[in-house]
């Protein structure tokens, strides 16, 4: 560390006060001590900031950049906390010696995330036919939104009722930009779609999906006649969806079926990925 001259006290300068040797030499003597302490600030044999240090050494600016040091240090792992990190702030890969910046992967194990949409959900709209085709004609079907309460679970959701003798359908359409921390689909649930029918009859009513990469004109997977008279979920797995990047844009088209006023509804929307 910086020792400094035994007195940094200097005659105040004055119109008539000379500038001599003595002088310079202290000055001198006091830059070079704060500098070495601004620049190195280790090396003294302290445990940890806060203890004493030997006589004729600094101490407040000693123990700040320290404390500093050593903050820096437990973020990057480092062993030597007094030593200088061994790369920049923003290349970091946690070996020993290097701090800088923390991915979110770095808190935690998990690199499972989910997103969540209920009714109504943003960037949907209703249409009557599918991706642009032609409609069926069998569009006389009413769409509601509601609530559905269920052991004191509040499900929000779409639902598309006819009263006709023939199945009449209508479509929800949404847009989904996948994150940017996205990096693949989860194995077993990648998309997963809430619903409910009120008949295990497809005849009478059922929900049929279909995913959609945009800019791409095929269908990337599909599943039709889909009926459960309680609360479920249709699901995708990551060998149906095959292989995505972040800021890709998966187009849902979400078939409701009825006739003789048996429903059909949708609720929640997951999306897992790992980041």
């Amino acid at each position: 560390m910086a020792v400094y001259p035994a007195s940094s006290l200097l005659t105040e300068p004055t119109s008539a006060w000379v500038l001599n040797v003595a002088n310079m030499k202290a000055i001198t003597d006091n830059i070079n001590a704060l500098t070495a302490d601004l620049v190195l600030a280790r090396a003294d044999l302290q445990a940890y900031p806060g203890v004493d240090h030997a006589a004729a050494q600094s101490t407040n600016i000693d123990d700040a950049l320290q404390a500093i040091r050593h903050m820096i240090a437990e973020i990057g792992g480092e062993t030597l906390w007094y030593t200088a990190p061994g790369a920049s702030l923003k290349v970091h890969d946690h070996s020993t010696g290097k701090g800088g910046l923390i991915p979110w992967g770095s808190l935690g194990t998990s690199t499972a995330r989910k997103v969540e949409l209920h009714p109504e959900y943003r960037g949907a709209v209703l249409t009557k036919s599918l991706r642009g085709a032609s409609p069926s004609g069998n569009n006389n079907i009413t769409i509601n939104t509601d609530i559905d309460v269920v052991s004191y679970v509040g499900r929000h959701y779409y639902e598309g009722i006819s009263s006709q003798a023939t199945l009449q359908d209508y479509y929800l359409a949404l847009r989904f930009t996948l994150p940017i921390d996205f990096s693949a689909w989860a194995s077993s649930n990648a998309i997963q779609i809430e619903y409910r029918t009120g008949s295990m009859l497809s005849t009478d009513c059922h929900v049929d999906v279909y995913v959609y990469k945009s800019g791409n004109g095929t269908v990337v997977t599909n599943t039709d006649n889909n009926t459960n008279t309680t609360w479920s979920n249709i699901s995708f797995s990551s060998s149906q969806l095959g292989s995505w990047s972040a800021n890709d844009i998966v187009e849902l088209y979400i078939k409701l079926e009825s006739r003789n006023s048996t429903y059909a509804r949708i609720g929640k929307i997951c999306f897992n990925y790992t980041a």
